[in-house]
């Protein structure tokens, strides 16, 4: 199945998914998210009710994979935008094989399979 990629005001484009993550800020603790979109960049993550302050830094958690080729990242990133249903972020850094990984992820435009329950986990 191929996926629409969006581009809006970003460097790169951004894959629609439905993955599992979890946040670490350090002021509230541990709070489980959504990914909903993908890219090198960044991502955009629905957090539900809960605010972040925009310019806060973070740590996310999460497992990229697709054939054989598992992922799992634990980056730090900085809230950039707030919306209603979540917050969109911007990785700091990215080590050299998850940056591979999610290229390959991205370039193959090929949606992540959604994981039960992530759709309506907030809401």
């Amino acid at each position: 199945m191929e996926a629409r990629l969006s581009v809006d005001n970003r460097n790169s484009p951004r894959l629609p998914v439905n993955l599992y993550t979890m946040l670490n800020y350090p002021s509230l603790g541990l709070i489980r998210g959504c990914i909903r979109n993908i890219g090198m960049g960044g991502m955009f993550v629905d957090i539900g009710r809960i605010q972040l302050p925009v310019n806060a830094t973070l740590e996310a958690s999460l497992l990229l994979g697709g054939d054989g080729l598992d992922c799992h990242m634990q980056v730090e990133a900085i809230v950039v935008r707030c919306a209603e249903q979540g917050v969109g972020l911007m990785f700091d850094e990215l080590d050299e094989g998850c940056r591979n990984t999610l290229s390959r992820l991205i370039r193959s435009a090929v949606e992540v399979p959604a994981e039960p329950g992530c759709p309506d986990l907030l809401h």
